[in-house]
């Protein structure tokens, strides 16, 4: 197998998501209940974890569009390509607990009323 061409972006996002940050800040739906919270507290609106993470996504894509109207070179916005990629990394966690409460709260329900029975 050859060398790489470049340093991959979703590796680095995934070492850090998953390694460094996580040990630091937990789950991101632990982290980004928190900053769910804060974000409700300074303006008054509600987003959920999903939001809540889209809008982190936003951050680093206006930032990137902005290195791209002034054509940065890729040295300097790799660092947002990076956080980007952790970002949506960050989502589908967010998602998947997300989803993994919800079925078990379906299945809780379920196995209550067969107990109720």
């Amino acid at each position: 197998m050859s060398e790489p061409m470049w340093k991959s972006t979703s590796e680095e996002a995934y070492s850090l998501v998953s390694g460094d940050r996580q040990s630091t800040y937990n789950h991101p739906a632990v982290d980004y209940s928190r900053v769910a919270q804060l974000f409700d507290a300074l303006t008054g609106i509600e987003l959920s974890l999903r939001e809540t993470v889209a809008f982190m996504l936003c951050v680093k894509l206006s930032r990137i569009g902005n290195a791209l109207h002034q054509d940065f070179p890729a040295s300097v916005v790799r660092d947002s390509i990076v956080d980007l990629a952790g970002y949506g990394d960050c989502l589908f966690a967010v998602w998947e607990a997300e989803t993994e409460d919800a079925l078990d709260d379906i299945l809780d329900d379920v196995l209550d009323d067969f107990d109720d029975r």
